[in-house]
C-alpha cells in the first residue's frame, strides 16, 4: 500500500501534464509570448491560493483517501461528459477541463502529503516521498508524449477520453488504499486528530521558526525548477538553432536524473539520511544558478545535458528531504494546512519567476537567463543565513498540538 501513493502520483501527473500541453499549446499558437505563460501561471496562482487554504481543511478534517476518491469519482464523470458532448460545447469543453484540473489540484497535493504521513514511518518517508518524485516526473513525461501522438494521430476528444481512463484508474487506486485502510486499523488508530484550524497552525510556525524557515525555502526550490521549464524552449531556440530533437535531449535529461535518484534512494538510503535537507537545498540551488549562467554566457552547451541531469537528480534531492522533514515535523491536525502552504509558496515561485523572466526576456535571452541566475544566487545566499540562524531541529515535534 506504501507504493500506492506514487501510483496515484504517476497518473495525476500525466494527467495534468496532458491538459498543460493541450493548453500551453492553444495559448502559444494564438500569442507566441513567453506572456501568455506568464499570465496563465498568474491566474493558477490565484485559484490555488484561494482553494489551498480549503484544500488544507479538507484534508486534515477528512480521511485523505476518501477525498481522493471524491475527487477523481468527479473528474471521471465531467471529463466523460466533455468527451461525449465535445462537438456541442467546443471550445467551452476546454474552459470547463481548467477549471476542473485547477480546483482538484490542490485538493490532490494535500491529501497525497498528509497520506504519505499516515502511512509511512518517519524512516520510510525520504523513500516514499523519492518514488513518488520519480512518479511524477515519469508521469509528466509519457503524459507529454502520449498528449503528442493523440493530437497527431486523433482529436481533442480522444485526449478527454484518455483523462477519464486517467482518473478512472486514480480512482481504484484511491478506494483500494481507503478500504486496506479501513480493514487494517482499528477503530481508535482511524480517529482523525483534535480538530484545529488555520489560527493554531500560524501559532505552530510562530513558534517553530526552524520549521517555518524551510516551509518558506519552498518558493526557492519552485522558482529553479520553473524557470528551467519556462527558458527550456527559448534556449533550444537561441542555443541550438531551435532544433526540437535538443529539446527532447534536454528534458528527457532532466527528467532522467530525477527519476533514477528516485528510483536509486532506497538503496542509498543510509548515506541519504545522514544529509540534511539544508545542504540538498544549497547545493540544488547551486547547481541551478551555475546551469542558468552557463546558458547567458556560453554559445557551446554541448555538454548541458549533463548539468541538467544533475540539476534534476539534485532538485528530487532536495525536494524529498523537505517534505520528509515537514512531514516528520509538522503536527496532526495541521498537516493538511502545511501542504498547503507549501503549495501556495510552490506557486508563488513558479508565478514570479515567470513573470520575472518574462519580463527580462523582452530585453533578451541572455538577460533573462543571467537575471534568473542572479535570483537564484539571492535565495540561497538569504536562506543559507536563515538556516544557520535557525538550525535544523533533531527533536521530533509531539503529534498534537494540545498536549494531554
Amino acid at each position: 500500500m506504501k507504493n500506492f501513493p506514487a501510483y496515484i502520483e504517476f497518473f495525476t501527473k500525466m494527467a495534468s501534464a496532458i491538459f498543460t500541453l493541450l493548453l500551453g499549446k492553444l495559448l502559444y499558437d494564438q500569442t507566441n509570448s513567453l506572456w501568455a505563460f506568464a499570465t496563465a501561471y498568474g491566474g493558477e496562482f490565484l485559484i490555488v491560493t484561494l482553494i489551498q487554504l480549503y484544500a488544507g481543511s479538507f484534508a486534515d478534517r477528512y480521511a485523505p483517501a476518501r477525498i481522493l476518491i471524491a475527487i477523481n469519482a468527479l473528474s471521471v464523470s465531467v471529463f466523460l461528459f466533455l468527451a461525449m458532448s465535445y462537438d456541442v460545447l467546443y471550445s467551452v469543453s476546454l474552459l470547463i477541463a481548467a477549471a476542473m484540473v485547477y480546483v482538484f489540484r490542490p485538493f490532490y497535493r494535500t491529501s497525497l502529503f498528509v497520506l504519505v504521513r499516515e502511512i509511512a514511518a518517519k524512516d520510510e518517508l525520504k523513500v516514499v516521498n523519492g518514488r513518488m518524485t520519480s512518479a511524477s516526473q515519469l508521469g509528466q513525461i509519457i503524459g507529454l508524449s502520449l498528449t503528442g501522438l493523440f493530437l497527431s494521430w486523433y482529436s481533442e476528444i480522444a485526449v478527454f477520453y484518455l483523462m477519464t481512463l486517467i482518473y478512472g484508474f486514480c480512482f481504484v487506486l484511491s478506494l483500494s488504499i481507503y478500504r486496506r485502510r479501513r480493514f487494517n486499523t482499528t477503530a481508535e488508530a482511524q480517529e482523525k486528530p483534535q480538530q484545529l484550524n488555520w489560527h493554531d497552525f500560524v501559532d505552530f510556525i510562530k513558534s517553530d521558526r526552524a520549521f517555518s524557515v524551510r516551509l518558506a525555502s519552498s518558493f526557492s526550490i519552485a522558482a529553479s525548477l520553473g524557470g528551467f521549464y519556462l527558458l527550456l524552449a527559448p534556449l533550444v531556440a537561441a542555443k541550438f538553432s531551435d532544433d526540437t530533437v535538443w529539446l527532447s535531449w534536454l528534458s528527457v535529461s532532466y527528467a532522467s536524473g530525477a527519476i533514477l535518484s528516485g528510483i536509486l534512494m532506497k538503496q542509498f538510503h543510509r548515506s541519504f539520511q545522514s544529509l540534511s535537507s539544508d545542504f540538498l537545498l544549497m547545493l540544488n540551488q547551486g547547481i541551478s544558478a551555475v546551469a542558468f549562467l552557463c546558458y547567458g554566457l556560453f554559445e557551446q552547451l554541448l555538454w548541458l545535458p549533463v548539468m541538467l541531469f544533475c540539476f534534476g537528480a539534485s532538485t528530487t534531492f532536495a525536494a524529498v528531504s523537505l517534505a520528509s522533514f515537514l512531514q516528520s515535523r509538522t503536527l496532526s491536525g495541521i498537516a493538511g494546512r502545511t501542504a498547503a502552504t507549501q503549495n501556495i509558496l510552490i506557486a508563488a515561485g513558479n508565478t514570479f519567476v515567470a513573470f520575472y523572466c518574462s519580463y527580462l526576456f523582452d530585453w533578451s535571452f541572455n538577460a533573462a537567463a543571467l537575471g534568473l541566475a542572479l535570483l537564484i544566487l539571492v535565495l540561497m545566499c538569504f536562506f543559507f543565513g536563515v538556516f544557520r540562524l535557525y538550525p535544523e531541529s533533531e527533536t521530533e515535534a509531539t503529534r498534537t498540538l494540545v498536549t494531554e
